[in-house]
């Protein structure tokens, strides 16, 4: 891809970020942290949050509406938390939801996994917009929420600019 393309695709990307944050936004928490009972570990508005390796996960029997979300946090080298299916999650109150969600997983287990809740919204958003325009849907379909992306989208300006 060359540079002029990419500062387009750059630019597109932006430029719908803003217009998708354009209206002042108030959060408002709708999950539960469920009890050791249940396999799942929350229950969000839209369904219940799995968290776990990769083998407990392909046991989960999926409905419409959960989140699968590996836990690769004892990769000591770049922590991650991969939420799959990432693309499909596309209301806002939703994502923020599990985001909080992967918080509190973090607060009660802790690991050297270190990410703010800002810098994930935003990586999660621009996966969703990549994805929803085409962009390597490979890369885009799920979203790494790992400590090395930490300090790319934990970015002031673009928080004050999307307001997140």
């Amino acid at each position: 891809m060359t540079k002029r393309r990419k500062k387009v695709l750059l630019s597109s990307i932006l430029f719908l970020m803003l217009l998708y944050y354009k209206d002042d936004y108030e959060y408002h928490e709708q999950y539960e942290i469920l009890d050791d009972d249940s396999d799942a570990y929350a229950r969000y508005r839209d369904g219940l949050i799995y968290i776990g390796d990769k083998c407990f996960l392909e046991q989960v029997d999926v409905q419409e509406g959960d989140v699968l979300i590996e836990d690769q946090r004892e990769y000591l080298l770049n922590p991650n938390l991969k939420v799959y299916s990432s693309y499909s999650i596309t209301d806002k109150e939703a994502r923020n939801d599990i985001i909080e969600v992967l918080q509190h997983y973090e607060d009660t287990q802790p690991t050297p996994w270190n990410r703010s809740s800002e810098s994930m919204r935003m990586e999660w958003l621009l996966h969703n917009l990549c994805y929803d325009i085409g962009y390597q849907r490979d890369r885009t379909t799920n979203v790494d929420l790992n400590n090395a992306d930490e300090e790319t989208y934990n970015k002031k300006i673009l928080k004050k600019i999307l307001k997140i």
